[in-house]
């Protein structure tokens, strides 16, 4: 099925696409900024996940008056592995398929064939994709992701959370298994891309401020609700010191207290935006609890900004990001905390 007829097909089961927010209306209703998006990136390997994250950002399109651009990384064989053939003729062979084919979806998904929708490179993907999203200053990049875990994600990692870890720009995953069906979308009124509820996650950080400014405005542009999330959450090395054991109830109940003050002082701060919002205070891991109030509330989407962390931190620590990208039923969408980088010039494809 093309991805016209797919969203004709949505459409039919009663989801009609939410009518888009004209920019008056975003910029009166609480002062609240509209959000630009000219670009969606779109990284494409030919699997059942990209081609749904492509009718994902094909609906992107049509809601921002977004360009539609794809792209498709060759990776050199692993040097352990021994070659059929020689590299350079396998690489152009590769190349010169991998062009054709985007070039045909392009057609299907209505791209205008000039500027060329597509983007050809070579190299280790992540990599790749991120730098073609700095050189096209790309505003979007939206991403499917296959889910691993355990010790398989352990070894082999996850090309959607090394995107999410150092892309110049927001970045949409988008699930490989949807929590309803069609049919249940429709009944509830929904289509894939009306987010109607978005959590939120805030450490009252200056980092998870950030996330909460363009939810703001992702939530202006598409009418939705906001849940302002927070976990109290006391780190194991302090639950396991004989010295504060006893002190562990005061530490938890000040926490409470604490995050309380700075809930209310945030809600105070974002009211008389253009959205509903609410708060909600749990206990426990940050993801553990995100995941089961998403499952349980009927969220659509989360909202979250990385901490930049990297190195041997960022690996012993890990990324409250990138694991509720890797648990969540849900779409998620990641929203760099670091200095936009300059553009390069290295070939484009």
């Amino acid at each position: 099925m093309d991805i016209d007829r797919w969203i004709a097909r949505w459409e039919g089961e009663g989801g009609a696409l939410p009518k888009p927010v004209s920019s008056s209306q975003r910029t009166s209703r609480g002062n609240t900024k509209a959000i630009t998006v000219r670009e969606v990136l779109v990284p494409v390997d030919f699997s059942p996940e990209a081609l749904k994250t492509l009718r994902y950002a094909k609906l992107l399109r049509k809601r921002f008056g977004a360009e539609l651009h794809l792209v498709h990384v060759v990776t050199p064989p692993s040097p352990s592995r021994p070659r059929q053939t020689s590299w350079p003729a396998f690489s152009k062979e590769v190349t010169a398929n991998a062009r054709k084919r985007l070039a045909q979806l392009a057609a299907e998904s209505s791209l205008p064939p000039q500027p060329k929708p597509y983007t050809v490179r070579t190299g280790k993907v992540a990599d790749e994709i991120n730098e073609v999203a700095r050189v096209r200053s790309a505003g979007l990049i939206a991403i499917g992701t296959r889910g691993y875990t355990g010790i398989k994600h352990a070894f082999i990692g996850s090309t959607t959370e090394r995107v999410v870890r150092s892309a110049p720009c927001p970045v949409l995953v988008v699930r490989e298994n949807e929590p309803a069906s069609a049919k249940e979308r429709a009944r509830r009124g929904r289509t894939p891309l009306q987010f109607r509820k978005i959590l939120v996650p805030v450490d009252f950080s200056e980092n998870s401020r950030l996330g909460l400014e363009y939810a703001l405005r992702f939530a202006a542009e598409f009418r939705a609700s906001l849940v302002l999330f927070h976990s109290v959450f006391v780190t194991p090395y302090v639950l396991g010191d004989e010295y504060t054991a006893r002190e562990v109830p005061e530490l938890i109940t000040n926490q409470q207290e604490y995050a309380k003050e700075e809930m209310k002082e945030l809600r105070k701060k974002v009211s008389g935006k253009p959205c509903e919002i609410e708060t909600e205070i749990a206990f426990g891991s940050p993801v553990e609890r995100i995941t089961e109030y998403v499952t349980k509330k009927d969220v659509d989407l989360i909202i979250i900004s990385t901490h930049g962390r990297s190195g041997l931190r960022r690996v012993l620590i890990g990324s409250t990001a990138e694991r509720i990208v890797r648990h969540a039923s849900c779409p998620v969408l990641v929203v760099p905390n670091r200095p936009a980088e300059k553009k390069t010039t290295k070939g484009r494809g």
